[in-house]
């Protein structure tokens, strides 16, 4: 953007956050740059293209520069965050409640009702349900079949960079940012599986008394309370 000033150029950058939904019904978006570019040029097609909510177009200008883009930068951070944050909750529901995948679907569409309500809760609800309806002799549950190695971007990382350079603590976003990384090591993962032994059946994790439901209703807590730090 200064480059491009001293050229006496404008600039906008402008993050964009929807995914296929966004692209076909409109995204949100996050515009940044000269504000009387923006003013007089941009902002009538931007808020005609964005989403549209009771209370207006899901478009506001963030401020000069690439602000827009950083904080679409932080956004997918907090993404990352909240991913893994679910992730670890089907875990658990999965490997220490002996929860089917129908039961665990059928737990974050209660979420989804409550405070936990998001995007990303319903989404997994539904994911959980889909059906492999490709697989040779068909049957079977598609995130069952689903390879457990993850890539990125690079947003997260940058995120938690910027965040140290800056002196501001972003825990859970590196701790998902890490987690991505032990992911992606999948051979390595594979070997150490073999030498350190997992529990052989949920019923050995779960303590004397816990029932499932106090099990669901623990780390639905444990799930507010991780996404308020």
């Amino acid at each position: 953007a200064e480059r491009l000033k001293q050229k006496q150029l404008k600039y906008i950058g402008m993050g964009i956050s929807g995914g296929s939904d966004g692209a076909r019904y409109g995204p949100s978006m996050m515009p940044g740059g000269d504000k009387d570019v923006y003013d007089h040029h941009i902002k009538p097609i931007v808020e005609t293209i964005a989403a549209q909510v009771g209370d207006g177009a899901c478009v506001t200008y963030i401020g000069p520069g690439g602000s827009g883009n950083y904080v679409k930068m932080v956004h997918n951070g907090i993404e990352y965050g909240d991913m893994q944050l679910i992730a670890e909750a089907y875990d658990l529901l999965k490997n220490v409640g002996g929860l089917s995948n129908g039961e665990i679907a059928t737990v974050f569409d209660t979420w989804q009702k409550g405070p936990l309500s998001s995007f990303l809760v319903e989404l997994t609800a539904n994911v959980l349900l889909k059906e492999d309806d490709e697989a040779a002799g068909g049957g079977g549950q598609l995130v069952d079949k689903i390879l457990d190695k993850t890539g990125m971007k690079g947003t997260g990382k940058w995120t938690v960079i910027d965040a140290l350079e800056l002196g501001v603590p972003v825990p859970t976003i590196a701790s998902a940012f890490d987690s991505r990384l032990i992911s992606g090591l999948k051979d390595q993962r594979v070997k150490t599986a073999g030498i350190l032994k997992r529990p052989n059946s949920a019923a050995s994790t779960m303590g004397d008394g816990i029932s499932k439901a106090d099990l669901v209703d623990m780390i639905e807590q444990a799930l507010l309370a991780s996404k308020i730090v």
